[in-house]
């Protein structure tokens, strides 16, 4: 009878650990987070600078940035407008709930497109200011984030406003609904406000997860334009 209930604890055992053990990395993606700028003391006139020359605009240029999600080689899932109008060009206010009145998308972009999406920059990528993480995903985070893709470039799930969801928050919830980070599960608007938030989100799960193949690369950029500070100045630029 002894034996009996030790080989029962031995199974469950084994069992449980079976079931609890990570599931092995299939394939990795890149997370591409380009920095805001205005140009730099000196470059006025010189370096980009579209919209009005004011203190508003200024300050939506040097916090704005962009941030897309690389799930496939040369494959990058970029949340935008479609109308880049309103306060900070991010079209409403606030978000509609009417898909009817949706001013959003999701675009599947080249790696290259997606670091000049905001056209205000140079083709050249190594002058602009950028961090890249890389991320080991299993199967069926890969199989969940193809799956997000296809159906959001199809029929995007929200709306995009400068008070909603934006590039950012976006990014954060596709990353968080295909189980590849942890901080947030709801509110991501809020508490993926800007792009200088992600960063610092996606740096700690880096810190957190450098052991289980988690990369991080930066680029510095021209010292031709001013660039957002990282939070922490995680980066130390």
């Amino acid at each position: 009878m002894k034996k009996t209930i030790a080989y029962i604890i031995l199974f469950i055992t084994c069992t449980v650990s079976i079931s609890c053990a990570q599931a092995p990395y299939v394939d990795s993606i890149r997370i591409l987070c380009l920095y805001g700028s205005v140009p730099a003391k000196g470059f006025e006139g010189k370096e980009p600078m579209y919209g009005p020359k004011n203190f508003f605009n200024k300050m939506a240029k040097m916090h704005g940035g962009h941030v897309s999600i690389e799930y496939a080689p040369d494959k990058a899932l970029s949340f935008q407008p479609i109308h880049y109008t309103g306060i900070a060009r991010s079209g409403h206010l606030t978000n509609r709930t009417n898909p009817k009145n949706f001013n959003s998308c999701f675009r599947i972009y080249s790696a290259h497109r997606a670091w000049t999406v905001l056209g205000n920059y140079y083709n050249n990528i190594d002058s602009l200011r950028r961090a890249t993480f890389v991320i080991p995903i299993t199967a069926a985070q890969k199989q969940r984030l193809d799956s997000i893709a296809r159906t959001y470039s199809e029929k995007t799930p929200y709306d995009y406003s400068f008070l909603g969801m934006r590039c950012a928050s976006a990014s954060y919830e596709v990353l968080a609904s295909a189980g590849i980070v942890t901080g947030y599960k709801r509110n991501f608007w809020y508490n993926i406000f800007t792009t200088r938030r992600f960063r610092y989100e996606l740096y700690k799960e880096y810190l957190n997860n450098k052991d289980k193949g988690w990369r991080l690369y930066t680029c510095k950029g021209s010292q031709s334009r001013e660039w957002e500070k990282d939070q922490d100045n995680w980066t130390r630029y």
